[in-house]
């Protein structure tokens, strides 16, 4: 099962060559007509403007290259559909939300969520969980020593089916400030009965469930079917 990344755009990127190719356009029109008129010093001042802009062009070659191979490299997650039902059976054991990050190890490119990290709560009810501020940075700068990152963070949603893995204003916020902080990190967010959906705001990675008991209902939701 694999869950596509969404394609990145670079709309400047494509202003600015555009321009640097009309810039060249009329550079070699001008050029042409120096020719013409065996004006050499107007043709070595245009050859010179044609090479800056030649050059300019390169590196930006290089540039959109280096960010077409950063957006083909999307974060890719595998995970067993094992652990996936061990974590829904920790998350859903009681009636109050619960919480707790996902470490693992990384080969060749591939992120394996299979590491949970518990923490401490300020809050655990039926409609919210929240972590310590300083169990969670301990946890953090442990994983750190150990030369791991967070990969990944799983909580449960009072309710069932697909819409109750939807994620609330609060979860995408956290989302958001672990991306701009650079983090790898893919969410998942568990149902009561079974329904699970991972989810980076930026869209850019992909999921493979290793083994059985688990179906893709829609893209990055996921149902356990061997709940007993």
């Amino acid at each position: 099962m694999m869950a596509r990344s969404k394609n990145i755009s670079s709309p400047r990127l494509l202003e600015t060559r555009e321009s640097l190719l009309r810039t060249r356009n009329r550079l070699l029109a001008l050029y042409s007509a120096a020719v013409a008129q065996n004006n050499r010093e107007r043709m070595n001042y245009l050859n010179k403007r044609l090479a800056e802009t030649s050059r300019t062009l390169e590196s930006l070659t290089e540039i959109e290259t280096e960010l077409l191979g950063q957006i083909a490299c999307a974060n890719r997650f595998l995970v067993s559909s094992l652990f996936l039902w061990e974590c829904f059976r920790e998350l859903t054991a009681d009636s109050r939300e619960q919480f707790f990050f996902i470490t693992g190890s990384e080969i060749d490119g591939i992120l394996t969520l299979d590491q949970k990290c518990g923490f401490e709560h300020v809050v655990r009810t039926v409609i919210g969980v929240e972590g310590e501020f300083k169990s969670t940075h301990a946890l953090l700068c442990k994983l750190e020593r150990f030369g791991h990152r967070l990969l990944g963070h799983f909580h449960s949603h009072p309710g069932n089916g697909t819409g109750s893995t939807v994620p609330s204003p609060t979860d995408r916020g956290f989302q958001e400030r672990l991306e701009r902080g650079g983090y790898p990190t893919v969410a998942a967010i568990f149902s009561r009965d079974g329904y699970v959906r991972f989810f980076r705001l930026d869209h850019n990675f992909e999921l493979h469930v290793h083994g059985k008991g688990v179906e893709e209902v829609e893209p990055n939701v996921f149902r356990l079917t061997n709940l007993n």
